[in-house]
């Protein structure tokens, strides 16, 4: 998953690195569901997607739920691509809607939950387990599902950083807000895409910045996935086998689970005072940030 470079002009110490991470595909939405069932039997299929347990609840009022959650591990994960990384300190995004196509020309995709404004936050902590939506498997059609499509409202995420301002190098965080689609509440105030607020933080200092022009990516990645900014809502596309059975008698849980150990990825460069591992940035550059996002992504059904 890969960082699209800002263009932006930087012209403040919070803006340099921040605006570059801005850009950064949420965690997870570069990986594929292999396969998945909601229903009795239902296979976890190939891949890392595999079915752990057997449901036990019994339905209760209305019939049988449905739990999306999704749950994050930091624990150690084997790196292959040169750079340096480090865990994200904090990360979470705002989700707002799940939509199932029945192929990529379906006119009239399945809405299973649909927050509007108030999105859901979920973390990418070590050991988060977030429940993102509950539904009523009786409520769902009958039917294979072979693209999802997820909308985020925001990404908030803090990184260990070093600020260079001439022969002073200052250790501390940035501290990082960006919405990503129209009409979404943070912190009880509703914004648009590319509202921002950056801040870095060394010491008792605090340098924040924020605004309204935060870029907002859109391309296409490995996997069959793909991020577009769709009628104001930031949505990314990824292709799943997804059979619906609505007629499950006991309740099931959906978990979606990603692995962040150093996620947040960028290339060391030979400047003065700059340490190898560490995250360096000046008022006007940053280290290149070449991937943030899940290092691996399972399906299962409990």
């Amino acid at each position: 998953m890969h960082l699209l470079r800002s263009t932006v002009c930087l012209s403040s110490l919070a803006c340099a690195a921040a605006v570059s991470m801005a850009s950064v595909l949420l965690a997870g939405c570069g990986q594929q569901i292999e396969d998945g069932s909601f229903g009795p039997g239902g296979s976890g299929g190939s891949g890392s997607s595999t079915q752990t347990s057997t449901a036990t609840g019994t339905g209760g009022a209305g019939g049988a739920n449905i739990e999306i959650h999704l749950r994050s591990s930091t624990a150690p994960f084997p790196h292959s691509d040169g750079l340096s990384g480090e865990t994200p300190l904090a990360h979470s995004s705002g989700i707002r809607s799940l939509s199932l196509l029945t192929d990529a020309n379906d006119t009239a995709p399945l809405k299973v939950f649909d927050f509007g404004a108030d999105a859901v936050e979920a973390s990418y902590d070590d050991g988060a387990d977030t429940l993102v939506a509950t539904v009523k498997a009786k409520t769902l059609p009958k039917k294979t599902y072979t693209v999802a499509r997820v909308v985020h409202n925001f990404v908030r995420y803090r990184v260990a950083a070093t600020a260079h301002m001439g022969a002073i190098a200052a250790p501390g965080e940035f501290d990082n807000l960006q919405v990503m689609s129209d009409g979404s509440r943070v912190d009880g105030t509703v914004r648009d895409h590319g509202y921002f607020e950056y801040k870095f933080v060394t010491g008792t200092l605090s340098f924040p910045l924020s605004g309204t022009n935060a870029p907002v990516p859109e391309f296409m990645g490995s996997g069959g996935f793909s991020v577009k900014l769709e009628n104001g809502e930031w949505a990314y596309y990824f292709p799943v086998n997804l059979p619906i059975d609505p007629d499950i008698t006991t309740d099931i849980k959906v978990v979606l689970g990603v692995n962040m150990n150093e996620s947040f990825r960028w290339q060391d460069q030979a400047m003065p005072g700059y340490t190898t591992g560490v995250f360096d940035a000046t008022a006007t550059s940053f280290e290149p940030v070449l991937r943030f996002g899940a290092n691996s992504f399972a399906l299962t059904v409990e």
